[in-house]
Formats: C-alpha cells, sequence, structure tokens
C-alpha cells in the first residue's frame, strides 16, 4: 500500500512538472498588444470588416442615435396611447357585449333550472350479480338521472366507488348529486 501510494504522488509530481515547463515555454513566445504597433493593428481591424473609430466620433454617434430614438419613442408613445384608446374603447364594449350575453343566459339558465325543478325524474332499477358501474352509468344515462356517462365514471373511479358496488334495487333522481347516486348504488339496499 506505502508503495503504490509512492509511485502515485511521483506521477502526480512529474506530471505537475512537465505542465509546468510547457506554460513557460509557450507563455514566452506570445506577443502582447503593447509589441504590435497601432496603425497594424487598426489595419488588421479593419480588414477582418470591423470599424476603428476614435473617442469623438463615438461620442457623436451615440448622442445622435439618442436622438433618434428620442424622436422614435415620442412617435410610439402618441401611436400607443391612440392605440391604447381604441382598445379600451372595444374592451368596455365587448364587457357590455359580455354583461348583456351573461344576464341572456342567466335568464335561460334560471328558466332551464325551474323547468328543472318541475321536472324532477325519478327512476327505479335492478342491479344483478356481475354488473359493473359502466352498465349502471349507461342505465342512468338512459333514465336521464345524470348527462355525463364518462363523468360519473371518472367520479367513481376517482373516488374509490367502483370496488363497491351493490346488487339490489335503488331509487334515484336528477335532482340528486354525483355522490348522492353513489352513495346509494354503494349501500346495500336489503331489497
Amino acid at each position: 500500500m506505502k508503495q503504490s501510494m509512492r509511485f502515485f504522488a511521483i506521477g502526480l509530481l512529474t506530471g505537475s512538472l512537465i505542465l509546468l515547463g510547457f506554460y513557460f515555454m509557450l507563455n514566452g513566445s506570445q506577443a502582447s498588444s503593447k509589441d504590435i504597433p497601432l496603425e497594424e493593428m487598426i489595419e488588421q481591424i479593419e480588414s477582418s470588416g470591423h470599424r476603428v473609430i476614435t473617442e469623438k466620433e463615438f461620442i457623436a454617434y451615440t448622442i445622435s442615435n439618442e436622438d433618434e430614438s428620442k424622436d422614435k419613442d415620442a412617435d410610439e408613445k402618441k401611436d400607443d396611447k391612440a392605440s391604447d384608446k381604441k382598445e379600451e374603447e372595444q374592451k368596455e364594449k365587448d364587457k357590455k357585449d359580455k354583461d348583456k350575453d351573461k344576464k341572456d343566459k342567466d335568464k335561460k339558465d334560471k328558466k332551464k333550472d325551474d323547468d328543472k325543478k318541475d321536472k324532477v325524474i325519478k327512476a327505479k332499477f335492478t342491479t344483478k350479480d356481475g354488473v359493473v358501474t359502466q352498465d349502471i352509468a349507461d342505465i342512468l344515462v338512459d333514465k336521464k338521472i345524470i348527462d355525463d356517462r364518462q363523468k360519473f365514471l371518472d367520479y367513481l373511479d376517482d373516488n374509490n366507488y367502483s370496488p363497491y358496488i351493490q346488487i339490489g334495487t335503488f331509487e334515484v333522481d336528477s335532482d340528486m348529486s354525483m355522490k348522492e347516486i353513489a352513495e346509494i348504488i354503494t349501500t346495500y339496499p336489503g331489497n
């Protein structure tokens, strides 16, 4: 164990010394930007497709760009105000339309609810051995107790009623919630 650790340490030391030697050899051969004349650097930069400008030219350029952007911003603000005003008018119109539609819908819903209250459908059905929740959902849809078969099946599965369906005769009506119907069909009726 001691000998393998020594060899490992010697390998690390040797590798470090080799890397240090390469670092000093390569670092000395690089030319710094201080050694290259300014004119030569400008020529190299311009030959690669870039442009070199003085500090005064840069300041003048940025000031002119700021003035242009301020003008554009002012024009955009005017346009934005006009479009915002149009949008607000459209929103108010849409809101009025929605309110009117909502009132109409509420009236229709109230009328439907009143009609539903008048027309509570009662049903009596019997389940036998081998009946599954899909069969019960079909019976309830046929007798117009529930509107959506799949929604009822999902409710039974999500709330863990499916495995507890009982055999017997059950009485339900269209006024009952899915929970009430589920509790009725999972409670032994005794009939």
